[in-house]
């Protein structure tokens, strides 16, 4: 079908109304393609509206260059990846890049330029490239890619592109459901990251832990390892910051101003406790709010600087909703391509064998977002309404397999009864639970309360967090898991807890695990401050990782992480013997999902 351009009224090539509105256009344009991946989607629409504007109004003439009509400006984008190929050693000649970069020569043709310009004549250019996400694949190892989420970490920070020597930017979405349905994919396993996870070293990684399972055949053209990015920042040392307060001077002023004000009253009540028991001149009066207030500054300065609650922030509103549109639109996707007839409201049926599995692989943070990334999707699929042999659907093509959590950020709260439970739909639907902690994760049990004492509803979910549950042997499953708080510890499981979700675990501690410890001492009261203050060192020397030493390639964990990957729904007499070969010293204790009851 021919699409008709809407401006006919004013031909190509496009000249602005004035030298104010060209400014505007070229800087919301120049943005875009800075954080955009070169040859995507969007930024392939973004340039075809650049080359049909003439340079004027101070306009680069090497970037808009004026072309006469659609077909010129498809073909020049075209030579313009031939060129970019060429510049960067990848391929020689068209042909390479065709087969290279499939989505963008099959869909960029003068009809592509037509529907995109009318997008930006009629105003609805910001709809046509809205994707909170973007998709690359890995050079080296043809079932791995990325997918990363489109939000900066800050207004003024523009975003980390993975390198293109190493992931090739797919032009959408419909790229890779093509490749899924061309290669039979069964299986799609998910992983993503934590709090203080800056984009570079999550891309190199990521990229390590690929060419690990890439080694030992885990991953294979039906079964795809996928990383997610969501935009997470280094704490201290990061320019976002310093740019926020460089930006924001006014609010910087009102926040001082306030806090100086507020600081008055617990300054003055300590200067009258003080002037009770030893008289003050008048002059010594000023120091105590000075005193006061610079404390309090020091204090808030340094909670931002840790940019730990603007992690959670974006996880949560960024990183979860980015995540559930990449599976919406992946479903959606396959749903065309393998029910083309069916009109995309209406539901279909399809069998297991065409069905895709997706597992979850979420580290501290990280957890929140799968967690929360399936309520946005559960919310859209549908909760209680669901048919037994719909539970495990995520979409009309995608079932969801299993869960992993490893040293997850959550509240203890998630195991709680009485509560209205943001994962019980979650938890509902995944084939298998697996709950990767460590009695010894010194950042989730001080930086968490530090962190959220003023955000969580109580001061119990600020204290606890599932990353610190660990097993204690005992008679009764109930009776084993125990959480630790500083020096002593207590049941994770009490009289009044929900069962089901309590059973629904399966719980891996890694306490004594190679990567995450390097005390050898038995946890109690007397040995629990010697156990965090042996840590420390090794950690911050790099030998290990209290946090997140799970995806370590040498660690029992990650190997066992590939046993997950390539068993469907594994019992229990598997699980233990997948552990026994993964982990020979037995530095990991496991307590199995409990059966229904």
């Amino acid at each position: 079908m021919t699409v008709e351009c809407c401006y006919t009224s004013e031909p190509l090539p496009f000249r602005w109304k004035n030298a104010e509105v060209s400014q505007i256009d070229q800087r919301w344009l120049g943005g875009i393609i800075r954080n955009a991946a070169p040859f995507s989607d969007w930024w392939t629409r973004t340039r075809a509206v650049q080359l049909a504007y003439v340079a004027e109004h101070g306009a680069d003439a090497k970037v808009y260059a004026g072309l006469l009509d659609e077909a010129a400006i498809a073909e020049t984008l075209h030579q313009e990846l031939l060129i970019y190929c060429q510049l960067h050693n990848q391929f020689r000649d068209m042909a390479e890049c065709q087969a290279k970069y499939p989505g963008f020569c099959r869909e960029v043709d003068e009809e592509f330029v037509i529907k995109t310009l009318n997008s930006w004549k009629q105003k609805q250019f910001t709809q046509a490239i809205s994707r909170n996400f973007e998709v690359y694949g890995d050079r080296q190892n043809p079932h791995v890619y990325l997918v990363v989420s489109t939000a900066s970490v800050s207004l003024q920070v523009e975003r980390r592109l993975p390198s293109t020597r190493r992931f090739r930017p797919l032009f959408n979405i419909d790229e890779l459901a093509k490749i899924i349905q061309q290669s039979n994919v069964n299986t799609l396993t998910l992983r993503t990251h934590g709090y203080a996870t800056p984009a570079k070293g999550f891309y190199d990684g990521f990229a390590e832990e690929a060419d690990a399972l890439e080694g030992t055949h885990t991953i294979s053209a039906q079964h795809l390892y996928i990383g997610y990015h969501w935009p997470s920042e280094q704490p201290f040392l990061n320019l976002g910051l310093l740019k926020d307060l460089v930006s924001n001077v006014g609010i910087l002023l009102k926040f001082v101003s306030s806090l100086f004000v507020i600081s008055l009253v617990p300054s003055l009540v300590l200067a009258f406790l003080y002037d009770l028991v030893l008289p003050l001149q008048l002059r010594w009066y000023w120091t105590f709010p000075v005193i006061v207030f610079l404390l309090w500054l020091l204090a808030f300065g340094l909670l931002r600087a840790v940019v730990y609650q603007r992690d959670r922030y974006r996880a949560i509103h960024y990183g979860a909703p980015d995540l559930a549109e990449f599976f919406w639109r992946l479903d959606r996707v396959l749903k065309r391509l393998q029910a083309p007839a069916a009109p995309m409201e209406d539901s279909v049926d399809l069998p297991e064998s065409v069905r895709t599995k997706v597992n979850l692989v979420g580290h501290s943070m990280g957890g929140l977002v799968v967690v929360n990334t399936l309520r946005v999707l559960s919310d859209r699929f549908g909760k209680d309404d669901r048919t037994t042999e719909q539970e495990k659907q995520m979409g009309e093509c995608l079932d969801l397999g299993k869960l992993i959590l490893a040293s997850p950020d959550i509240p203890l709260e998630l195991i709680q009864e009485g509560r209205n439970n943001y994962v019980r739909s979650a938890i509902r639907r995944c084939e298998q639970i697996y709950l990767m902690s460590s009695d010894r994760d010194i950042v989730l049990r001080y930086l968490s309360i530090l962190s959220n004492w003023f955000t969580e509803p109580s001061i119990e979910m600020s204290g606890l967090r599932l990353g610190n549950v660990y097993i204690r042997r005992g008679n009764k499953p109930k009776e084993m898991l125990w959480i630790r708080n500083a020096l002593l510890s207590r049941k994770a499981v009490e009289a009044t807890s929900a069962y089901d979700l309590f059973e629904s675990f399966n719980y891996l501690d890694c306490s004594r695990m190679v990567g995450v410890n390097a005390i050898a001492l038995g946890l109690n009261p007397f040995t629990a401050l010697l156990i965090d203050l042996g840590n420390i060192l090794p950690y911050l020397l790099g030998k290990i990782d209290v946090h997140g030493g799970y995806f370590r390639t040498y660690t029992p964990t990650f190997k066992f992480l590939q046993f997950l990957m390539q068993n469907h729904n594994p019992s229990e007499a598997e699980i233990l013997q997948a552990l026994e070969q993964c982990d020979p010293r037995e530095q990991i204790l496991f307590l199995p999902q409990q059966p229904m009851s």
